[in-house]
């Protein structure tokens, strides 16, 4: 069955656009040393579990050490990637 979709009429799609550079504006101006702070903070516990983790797996003949730098470094990817670099690279943190 086709999907229908809502024919918007220019006016309509003119008023869209004002509310979302609205919106944009609205969190831009909202953007402050706070943000700063967050990314800088995940930036260190990132950098730390990745050092961790490495340190771990160096002791990695010990079963549980290896888990604990397996764990660690999975953990520093999942920042390094979805919570670091998605933001920056969307511009969120363009200091």
């Amino acid at each position: 069955m086709p999907t229908k979709h809502p024919e918007l009429t220019p006016d309509q799609i003119e008023e869209l656009g004002r509310e979302l550079d609205e919106l944009r504006n609205r969190v831009r101006a909202d953007l402050g040393d706070r943000d700063v702070e967050y990314i800088k903070r995940v930036i260190k516990a990132q950098r730390g579990l990745e050092v961790a983790g490495r340190g771990l797996l160096f002791a990695g003949f010990l079963p549980p050490a290896w888990l604990g730098g397996v764990m660690a470094l999975s953990l520093s990817k999942i920042l390094d990637n979805m919570e670091i670099g998605h933001n920056v690279m969307h511009g969120q943190y363009d200091w």
